[in-house]
């Protein structure tokens, strides 16, 4: 897991966060603003972009391992995928669930969660965005240390808020 939260990358809505931005196409599906300085790699079954903005990190992960039954998942499959998601991201940190919420994004239903949990020593928090689009999973992760996690709320809402469903 700790390759998962490292595997990080940091997107802006606007360069007022200091550093270049740009709209990256993630992949075929789906776009979003990402700083200069953005890396971008491949997973056994999908892809992910990592990056840091001051001590913010924050990933992008896409999943295709369950492709198949993503074609015909219904609203139950998609919540249980949500929980399952949640639930290993619990287990694998031994972190504790601070909130989750459904929300909608762009009408497309996304799983979001707030995680406690010591690392290295040092309180984290780590608030993931999960949801289902073109028979893929997306992950967005967003890590800081728990004292400063309210200060980066804004730029994890431009992030989020610069998707582009394609």
């Amino acid at each position: 897991m700790r390759k998962f939260i490292y595997a990080i990358l940091i997107l802006v809505n606007f360069s007022s966060y200091g550093q270049k931005v740009f709209e990256y196409e993630f992949d075929e599906n789906i776009s979003l603003n990402v700083l200069e300085e953005t890396e971008e790699g491949e997973l056994p079954n999908g892809k992910y972009t990592k990056g840091i903005f001051e001590n913010e990190v924050f990933t992008c992960s896409s999943n295709n391992k369950a492709k198949d039954k993503l074609a015909t998942i219904d609203e139950t499959g998609l919540l249980k995928l949500f929980q399952g998601v949640k639930d290993g991201n619990l287990k694998s940190t031994k972190g504790t669930l601070i909130s989750e919420e459904i929300i909608n994004l762009q009408n497309i239903k996304v799983s979001k969660f707030k995680i406690s949990l010591t690392l290295e020593g040092k309180n984290k928090i780590i608030e993931s965005y999960v949801f289902a689009y073109k028979n893929l999973i997306y992950i967005f992760q967003f890590m800081n240390n728990e004292k400063e996690f309210d200060k980066f709320n804004d730029f994890r809402k431009d992030i989020i808020n610069s998707i582009k469903f394609k």
